[in-house]
């Protein structure tokens, strides 16, 4: 019974090919197969693949903004039509597509949903700006809403594609990184789903490496998908929040994402987070706490 248990929680980086997956990790012998299979890539093979996948899914990406976006657009701002690097690229973009908006709101939406879940599936930075452009164009709690899911679904797309096409790559180079973070999630299992969104939380480690280490980790899909939707919380609340703002200023240059306000709103949030697991390190685990209150009364006796 306890064997089976601790083989729920083993890290897929142990299921190397040629090892016997234990019957407790079969979840679907088609999909483990196909997963056997591609663990025997090498490390050329399973980039070779990630790049195929990545080059198809942008091409479409591509192919539906080019049919979607606005066309018949003055001089003066077509240059505008772009995909956003700064600040003023945000504000610029958003007078071009709130006109659109009003007339093709699903387009843009689908649009919007679609960069930016690309964007996260393949851990390609840019999704900070379109974060602000979210806030900018859906006001705030509409943009907080499609912000989250975008990011969870985007983080989840990359979570499954590591686990499927990743393998190669990262045993051959982000095993040691993942074996030192695998003892600190190892000692919090019993409060993985906090300790996990703290760490998405927190800027000590990179977001796109969570992604693609989380399946490699023991990592469940919905402890994964839920972290992620608390943990980049603080984040998407101050970058929609800067662009409702951004929106509604004159020139860019005011702009900024660290006001004293983002940064006690993400702070206090990281504290409620870390707190559970403070808390249960504190008091421990009351089973093991009166084991030896009662063996110091026998002894007594």
């Amino acid at each position: 019974m306890s064997s089976s248990i601790v083989n729920d929680t083993t890290p897929l980086l142990g299921n190397v090919p040629g090892s016997s997956a234990s019957p407790s990790t079969k979840k679907s012998p088609k999909k483990d197969g196909v997963r056997q299979h591609l663990l025997h890539m090498t490390p050329l093979q399973s980039f070779i693949a990630l790049i195929v996948l990545a080059a198809t899914v942008f091409l479409g990406v591509f192919v539906m903004l080019k049919y979607n976006l606005p066309k018949d657009l003055p001089d003066g701002q077509k240059e505008w039509l772009k995909f956003p690097r700064s600040a003023e690229d945000v504000q610029h973009l958003s007078i071009v597509l709130e006109m659109y908006l009003a007339q093709h709101y699903y387009e843009v939406l689908v649009c919007f949903i679609t960069t930016y879940v690309s964007l996260q599936a393949f851990a390609i930075p840019g999704t900070l700006m379109l974060s602000v452009l979210g806030g900018a164009l859906f006001k705030f709690w509409i943009g907080l809403f499609v912000v989250l899911m975008c990011a969870g679904v985007g983080a989840l797309c990359c979570y499954t594609i590591s686990y499927y096409l990743g393998h190669p790559i990262v045993e051959k180079y982000l095993k040691a990184r993942i074996a030192k973070l695998q003892v600190k999630i190892d000692a919090k299992r019993d409060q993985l789903f906090f300790y996990f969104a703290f760490l998405r939380v927190t800027p000590f480690i990179p977001n796109w490496f969570m992604n693609v280490a989380s399946p490699h980790l023991g990592i469940s899909a919905p402890i994964f998908f839920f972290g992620t939707l608390v943990g980049v919380l603080p984040n998407s609340l101050v970058t929609v929040q800067a662009g409702v703002t951004l929106a509604a200023l004159a020139s860019p240059d005011d702009f900024t994402l660290f006001t004293p306000q983002n940064i006690i709103m993400t702070v206090v949030v990281g504290v409620c987070l870390l707190l559970p697991i403070v808390l249960h390190r504190k008091h421990g685990d009351p089973m093991a706490t009166s084991q030896p209150a009662a063996e110091q009364g026998s002894s007594n006796v």
